[in-house]
């Protein structure tokens, strides 16, 4: 027995620790938000020349419960985001948008669409 937990308390202890830690900086919460009118467009070159339009965005986003946050995106791409598209935010308290994807309006939370309509 003594063998036994020798051996598996420390792999336990590593995976709890390497899950919280994964959790801590790369997890985060389901926010749904309506896209608007990018807040600032601005044009630059990247080092090799090749030119770039970056669109910075101001979105008001909420979860299933209705919670507000309000959060800020910077995006570089050829074409801005489509107005009034519904985006699904993955948002870290730590580092804020991790990730973001379309979704249709019937995925997103009852509660959440009343606030974003």
């Amino acid at each position: 027995m003594k063998k036994f937990l020798f051996y598996i308390l420390p792999f336990i202890l590593l995976t709890t620790g390497v899950w919280f830690g994964y959790n801590y900086y790369f997890g985060g919460k389901d926010y749904y938000t309506r896209v608007g009118e990018p807040v600032e467009v601005s044009t630059g070159k990247f080092s090799n020349g090749e030119k770039y339009t970056e669109y910075d965005y101001e979105h008001t986003a909420f979860d299933e419960k209705g919670e507000k946050t309000v959060q800020k995106t910077y995006e570089v791409r050829a074409k801005p985001l489509r107005i009034n598209a519904y985006l699904k935010l993955k948002i870290n308290p730590r580092k804020g948008v991790l990730s973001w994807e379309e979704v249709p309006e019937k995925d997103v939370p009852k509660k959440a669409l009343e606030k974003l309509n």
